[in-house]
């Protein structure tokens, strides 16, 4: 489930029973009489639900079940206008484009975590389900490009890092720079706690730039407008969905970078409900598998002409499994410092250190001993309500002494040396904040476990499977130049402003303040 769906204090959630319910369909009689056809629904003594007809007959219902279309359909936990965007991204309506869309080119970019979900379903390694799914995506449906999403995480990893540094270089603030990949947390943020927008950054998540780098290289390539260009994007988590909606600051356009998020789970169902049409593992498969073009080849073949680093287009990152934002920042800080202040290599050390739980840690990249940069990482939203009460304006210290408190420190003596080591993010140059415990790896999308496996041990073999994607090393200088003199050339030749590449926005949402707007979820 997204997490955005569950968060129990967003102020347009609705608890179960209030007003989430799925109406029961009644079978039509084979006489096609209507005369006992209006009937009513109660609960019995014990709970269960009864279908009390006209004339007294009544009948046991099963239970509700409430699939995530449904959920997603409901205007309780999400706003009407969230509602209508997240219909247009489900697997039917790909479908539907696929049959109906004749003047459209459809084009693909697929997660990393969204591969190493399939990859562990399926039981195979992960560069077998990259050959899967480039034969699913241009053999069977027709697609004219598949990348991964490589590249434009190596963007935005780079424009984040760099965004970070100059802002410490420029400001004298403490506080640190909240990321703003996870759409979970953006939603949250903008519908509860506003005062912590102007806290985040503003740089672009890898789905978003790798759309605008496809629609604006393959609407060249094909010679058509953007407009005709489908773009669907694989991704862990169902908030990418509201992610790819949101619209361009400033910028009015006819057409989205992504034009329907599928999570890995939603592509099984979808290949389930189409098993006649598409197959993930066809007939052939062990002629896929077995191919002799090399997988960088195959890489190639699939991307657009003018894609950058296509040998590299799939690999991996250093750091976290949600895309590494606080390992690379530090590893890019120590270039940086390296270079600016000329400081010796061998004279730096990265330091661990965790927090009150397994979601929560600091790293301290450390000159001499001596702390010279720092960024946490925190999951789930139990760790990021506990970061946003240090933001709150009423909640900065008031400078009073407290002997009592004083005296009780100095008798801990030890103890209290100890609890300095614990992670405080709150004094880190820059957090890298997602909504789901264990970060983007354990997206609401992924693919459930099977009833014989533990949620833990399934969640360690995706993991596994994430980190066995070969990582290409970020830090390389040469590679961080030539990545930005290819994103200023193209931004150039198909003029893209940086902003529109790159930069992202945020809004606050207004608490309804209609009773049924409330209740409900929606005016009426």
């Amino acid at each position: 489930m997204s997490a955005i769906l569950s968060a129990d204090d967003l102020n347009d959630f609705i608890t179960l029973g209030a007003a989430c319910i799925k109406p029961p369909t009644v079978s039509k009689p084979a006489d096609d009489s209507n005369e006992n056809l209006e009937v009513e629904v109660q609960i019995d003594n014990d709970g269960n639900g009864l279908e009390v007809s006209k004339d007294g007959t009544t009948t046991n219902l099963s239970a509700a079940q409430i699939s995530l279309a449904d959920c997603l359909a409901c205007s309780g936990c999400i706003t009407s206008a969230e509602e209508i965007l997240v219909a247009q991204h489900s697997h039917d309506e790909l479908v539907k484009a696929l049959k109906n869309n004749t003047d459209k080119s459809f084009v693909a970019s697929v997660s990393h975590q969204a591969r190493a979900s399939l990859a562990t379903a399926f039981n195979l390694k992960v560069e077998d389900i990259d050959r899967l799914l480039i034969n699913l995506f241009i053999n069977q449906m027709g697609f004219k490009a598949v990348v991964g999403t490589s590249l434009g995480r190596k963007l935005s990893l780079v424009n984040e890092s760099f965004n970070i540094i100059n802002k410490k270089e420029q400001q004298n603030s403490q506080e640190p720079i909240l990321s703003s990949i996870c759409p979970g947390w953006v939603l949250y943020a903008e519908k509860t706690h506003p005062f912590i927008l102007s806290k985040l950054s503003d740089v672009k998540s890898p789905q978003q730039i790798t759309g605008c780098l496809m629609k604006n290289l393959m609407s060249e390539q094909l010679e058509t407008d953007k407009s005709n260009i489908y773009h669907l994007s694989i991704m862990p988590c169902f908030d990418k969905k509201l992610e790819s909606a949101r619209p361009e600051d400033g910028v009015e356009e006819s057409f989205k970078d992504v034009d329907c998020v599928l999570t890995a789970k939603e592509l099984v169902t979808l290949l389930d409900q189409q098993k006649d049409l598409f197959q993930l593992i066809p007939s052939n498969a062990n002629k896929i598998l077995n191919s002799p073009i090399a997988i960088n080849e195959l890489y190639k073949k699939v991307a657009p002409v003018n894609w950058p680093m296509i040998e590299d287009s799939w690999t991996s990152d250093e750091g976290s499994t949600s895309g590494g934002y606080s390992y690379n920042y530090l590893k890019i800080l120590k270039k940086h410092l390296i270079l600016k202040n000329n400081l010796l290599e061998e004279n730096f050390e990265l330091k661990t250190i965790y927090g009150k739980n397994s979601d929560v840690y600091e790293m301290r990249l450390m000159y001499n001993n001596e702390k010279v940069g720092s960024a946490a990482i925190i999951n789930g939203f139990r760790n990021i309500q506990n970061l946003v009460r240090k933001f709150k304006p009423d909640n900065k210290p008031k400078g009073k002494f407290n002997p009592l408190v004083a005296r009780r420190r100095a008798r801990k003596g030890v103890a209290s040396k100890s609890e300095e080591e614990l992670a405080d993010p709150f004094t880190c140059d820059y957090v890298e904040i997602m909504a789901c415990p264990n970060g983007c790896i354990n997206g609401g999308g992924q693919i459930s476990h099977p009833t014989d496996v533990t949620e833990k041990d399934w969640l360690m073999r995706v993991v596994e499977n994430y980190q066995n994607i070969p990582i290409f090393e970020l830090t390389n200088s040469s590679t961080i130049n030539d990545l930005i003199i290819w994103s200023e050339s193209f931004s150039n030749k198909f003029q893209v402003s940086e902003n529109r590449l790159f930069r992202t926005w945020f809004k606050e949402v207004q608490k309804p303040t209609d009773p049924n707007e409330i209740m409900l979820g929606a005016k009426w």
